[in-house]
């Protein structure tokens, strides 16, 4: 018969120790298991640590970037007058960020809202995304001096509207067009500019929250000319888009940097680094970058849509 030895005060401790430590070690695994799993891989954006604003690091001088459209034609900065950009720290990676292919682009936004072409082809021709982007001619109101075919509809009904009203006074109906039928239709008039904002707002705020929730991008409006400024830089590397795409010679084109611009801190505010904008079929090279047709983002949606 087998005889079974009582345990030792000390030999008790160790079995209640192991007991414990195998239930502890079953809790945590069920606690882990309720957990949603977390994807081997992550965005390029959850790695990057964006730059503070000034006082910058090390008492640095902070800098300037200065986007400029490319020079080689007079004509470049007619196509970048007015035209909203971002800056960030971290890359923009927006073909996981947005769905391109459902931003708002000028000629079918114009088209659904029953634009004539007369009037596309007007908003095409000097880069407009409203009807407000320069004052309309007395000669464009009364559609003189050009060929019939070119005359906008829009403007010459809108400008007898406001002869009548304003009791002959043409001056005053060319200041006051827009006031009156059909140009009074919000959607002819700003109809494109507020969609196109309600689409950067939303993808903006998608891009801004893959970084960090509280991360906010730069942005700026370039002048009549094309020109912006993004100021008060820490030193550091930096990427730019448009987010949304511009319409530029029949396509509508997107800016992303593959490759970040650095700010190397200048020791003072007059210096600043020059970055080009350019358009195909032009090459990137340093701080010049060449703009991609929506097509090449294809119409693959991120992950959440």
């Amino acid at each position: 018969m087998r005889v079974v030895r009582s345990l030792t005060m000390a030999e008790r401790r160790k079995f209640i120790v192991a007991v414990l430590s195998i239930l502890i070690s079953f809790g945590l695994m069920a606690r882990n298991s309720e957990r949603p799993a977390v994807s081997a891989q992550t965005p390029a954006t959850a790695a990057c640590n964006p730059v503070p604003p000034p006082p910058c690091k090390e008492g640095a001088s902070p800098g300037v970037i200065q986007i400029i459209p490319d020079p080689s034609s007079p004509q470049n900065r007619l196509k970048l007058a007015r035209k909203r950009f971002y800056l960030s720290a971290c890359p923009f990676n927006l073909t996981s960020a947005v769905n391109i292919s459902t931003a708002p682009t000028l000629r079918g936004f114009y088209e659904s809202a029953g634009a004539s072409t007369q009037l596309i082809a007007w908003l095409e021709e000097n880069h407009c995304d409203s009807i407000y982007c320069r004052a309309l001619t007395s000669a464009e109101a009364r559609c003189e001096g050009a060929e019939a075919v070119k005359c906008v509809p829009e403007f010459q009904n809108a400008y007898r509207n406001a002869l009548s009203a304003l009791k002959g006074n043409a001056d005053l109906a060319v200041r006051m067009i827009s006031n009156y039928a059909p140009l009074s239709d919000a959607k002819l008039r700003i109809g494109f500019y507020e969609a196109r904002a309600e689409w950067l707002k939303n993808s903006v705020a998608r891009i801004e929250s893959a970084v960090t929730r509280d991360y906010r991008l730069r942005t700026t409006m370039t002048d009549k000319d094309g020109i912006g400024f993004f100021y008060d830089l820490c030193p550091g590397p930096y990427y730019i888009s448009s987010v949304a795409p511009i319409y530029i010679d029949r396509t509508e084109i997107v800016w992303e940097t593959p490759k970040p611009v650095r700010v190397e801190g200048p020791p003072d505010m007059k210096t600043a680094t020059k970055v080009t904008l350019a358009f195909p079929p032009n090459k990137d090279k340093k701080n010049f970058f060449v703009g991609r047709p929506i097509a090449e983002f294809g119409s693959q949606k991120p992950a959440g849509q």
